[in-house]
């Protein structure tokens, strides 16, 4: 038990140090709006739309009389997929939203540690 223990340690203080820095994204009415987190939510809401609605999921083609605006042009599709994938366990679009923040937070912890270890 004490090696189970020692060898996953630096784990484990890891997640809870995130689940401590992770507070302020349980608050109900924390403004993640700000910034680039209203275009997230907007770009993983949208490729939710266009999924179901068999479009291009690169393309939002209503805009510019039909020409298309490309929504992921200066950001890439992993976010937003990362995003979509989270919703599947949560239940509404910013609350995976602040999922992918906290599993970055966590996993950029952890990338560190076995870095270094």
């Amino acid at each position: 038990m004490n090696h189970i223990f020692s060898k996953y340690k630096y784990l484990l203080f890891i997640l809870i140090i995130s689940l401590l820095l992770s507070i302020p994204l349980l608050y109900k009415n924390l403004n993640v709006y700000f910034d680039d987190g209203i275009q997230h939510i907007g770009r993983a809401y949208l490729t939710y739309l266009a999924i179901h609605s068999n479009e291009n999921v690169n393309v939002l083609s209503a805009l510019c009389n039909g020409f298309g605006y490309s929504w992921n042009l200066f950001y890439g599709s992993f976010s937003t997929t990362f995003i979509l994938i989270c919703k599947l366990f949560t239940s509404t679009f910013l609350n995976a939203y602040k999922l992918v923040l906290f599993l970055g937070l966590f996993l950029s912890r952890n990338n560190n540690v076995w870095i270094y270890e």
